[in-house]
């Protein structure tokens, strides 16, 4: 029984057409996967060493805060927290601008795919 290998489809059939728009689509889906995966590891890491980093902060702070109030004159002490209030309400508005503006300044996820994708558009209606 003789064997049937497949013969290359012709250059420019419709089966050769179709062949090329799959294995565009897949390696266009095989990126996008990649880039969401590395998405997903950056967010979750970051997330992690921000929460830890803030009770780490928070507790020193509070710690901080406790010793100053101790060491200082009963007749001082409502005045120094008042202050001390006032200070790191506008500590953490100026964090929340910072991240405001890192995040607008931060580039689109998948900004590559999306930038290929768009290569392949304008290739595939002769727009190059």
């Amino acid at each position: 029984m003789p064997e049937h290998t497949p013969t290359p489809p012709r250059p420019g059939s419709l089966r050769s057409l179709l062949g090329g728009f799959v294995a565009l689509a897949l390696t266009r889906a095989e990126l996008f996967g990649l880039e969401a995966e590395e998405q997903k590891e950056q967010l979750l890491r970051n997330t992690l060493i921000g929460v830890a980093a803030l009770i780490c902060l928070l507790i020193g702070l509070m710690a901080a805060l406790l010793f100053v109030v101790l060491l200082t004159p009963p007749e001082w002490r409502v005045t120094l927290l008042g202050l001390l209030t006032i200070l790191f309400a506008v500590l953490g508005a100026a964090a929340l601008l910072q991240l405001q503006r890192r995040l607008s300044r931060q580039s689109a996820p998948f900004a590559t795919t999306l930038a290929e994708v768009r290569k392949d558009w304008d290739a595939l209606n002769g727009r190059e």
